[in-house]
């Protein structure tokens, strides 16, 4: 088939379920079900290569985060439960005041947090952004925008992030160079992005068709009632379900980055069993400070609302396997040519299309970097700035193809509308604006 109509199919696809599930209010999972289906017979996968690729894409994605969300998520609702997030959040706002919070929380998503998972990093914050949201009566749309960039940001940008690592590595960026352009770029972006973002939800913002109600209160992770304690424990006791994990992780992290392989240590830093450990010390402090029936009613909750975000995102993961299987990365890819343009505008552009076509920010960042990798040493262009380039571009239009678009509508309590705006609106913001502070790095360096 031509590859003017693959991409003409993937595109018809793409706008199909967007407008099946804003205009005619259908429900998501079977319009990404039959959008998969619908794009692999169009473009000659066949009927029985496209059954497989949505089942093996849903089976694919939630063998790799499946259980990080589920835990993830029981974790927030144990944390709620002991009132261990509204703690968190009087000294989040303490520390940094009302009118600041959306910057401090994407600051700390895009700065503490690159060495953690994106998705572990999402559910852990994520009932938190709406509890500032509640607690400063900011929008939700301010709060939730600044989580999506500066969570982006510390993927694709700051070390140790893992598509910051895959980038540098393809053009054989210094892990120094990277991480100090990483960390300037990185934090321009996020003030800037965030603040332009906030501005615009002022003018676009509507909760009643943008955030999603049932029975009165908002349909994500809300924080539960506090019961009263029996035992009371000091905050850094309450959070050591949440640092027990990180710690584990970040270690792993280094240790990989060094060369070094420890057998012990590689296991426990695995982010399935470093949440279930977290997850077990959740369990016995709120046994501890409530009782063996809060844990459950606690663990209830957080099963219900981890059972929607485990569809939504398993069928987002059949579409990108449809696809990844259609070959449009490749297609795309093939469109440019490592001596076509400038190289800074060149890495962006195959990033940012790449982003639209198949939804994985890694992929496009990675994809875009490895392009221009055969002629780096031949440029006058630095090598960080291009790898800084691909991950700007890889910021750029995630939407329902990509897992995390969902994750943020669930977790947040947003329709489909309103995740837009929160992910996708405030991310290409942002890689837009980290392409401008590249360009200009550009002159200087």
């Amino acid at each position: 088939m031509p590859n003017s109509l693959i991409l003409l199919h993937t595109a018809i696809t793409v706008v199909g379920i967007v407008t099946l599930i804003v205009a005619a209010r259908l429900n998501p999972v079977i319009v990404l079900v039959l959008g998969s289906l619908y794009l692999g017979l169009s473009t000659g996968l066949g009927f029985e290569e496209t059954a497989k690729a949505v089942t093996d894409g849903f089976g694919g994605l939630m063998a790799e985060v499946g259980l990080i969300i589920g835990f993830g998520v029981l974790l927030g609702s144990l944390l709620s439960a002991t009132g261990t997030l509204q703690r968190i959040v009087e000294l989040f706002l303490k520390a940094f005041g009302k009118s600041r919070a959306p910057y401090a929380l994407g600051l700390s998503s895009g700065v503490v947090f690159p060495a953690i998972y994106f998705d572990v990093a999402l559910v852990m914050l994520a009932p938190i952004a709406r509890s500032v949201a509640a607690r400063t009566g900011a929008s939700v749309a301010a709060v939730g925008g600044a989580l999506a960039i500066g969570l982006e940001v510390g993927l694709l940008m700051v070390l140790p992030g893992a598509a910051a690592l895959a980038i540098s590595g393809s053009l054989g960026v210094g892990l120094g160079m990277m991480l100090l352009c990483g960390i300037g770029i990185g934090v321009l972006s996020i003030v800037i992005a965030v603040f332009l973002h906030g501005r615009l939800m002022r003018r676009t913002w509507n909760p009643a068709k943008d955030e999603v109600a049932v029975d009165g209160g908002a349909q994500g992770m809300e924080v539960a009632p506090e019961e009263a304690p029996r035992r009371t424990l000091p905050l850094i006791v309450l959070v050591l379900p949440v640092l027990v994990p990180l710690a584990l992780i970040v270690l792993g992290t280094v240790t990989e980055t060094a060369g070094v392989e420890i057998g012990w240590i590689s296991f426990l830093a695995d982010p399935v069993v470093a949440l279930l450990l977290g997850l077990l010390i959740g369990c016995a402090l709120t046994t501890w400070t409530l009782s063996r029936d809060a844990v459950e009613r606690a663990l209830t909750r957080g099963a219900s609302t981890s059972g929607t975000i485990l569809l939504f995102t398993g069928v987002a993961g059949s579409l990108g396997e449809v696809i990844s299987r259609t070959g449009v990365g490749d297609i795309v890819s093939g469109l440019f040519h490592a001596g076509s343009a400038s190289p800074l505008l060149l890495a962006w552009a195959v990033a940012a299309l790449l982003r639209l076509a198949q939804g994985s920010g890694s992929v496009a960042a990675i994809t875009g970097a490895t392009l221009l990798a055969p002629v780096i040493g031949g440029l006058d262009t630095p090598a960080v700035l291009v790898a800084l380039a691909a991950a700007a571009g890889a910021s750029f239009g995630g939407h329902v193809s990509d897992n995390t678009f969902w994750m943020f509508r669930t977790l947040l309590g947003l329709s489909t509308r309103g995740a837009f705006q929160v992910y996708t609106v405030a991310q290409s913001i942002m890689s837009v604006v980290a392409l401008v502070l590249v360009l200009a790095a550009d002159l200087v360096l």
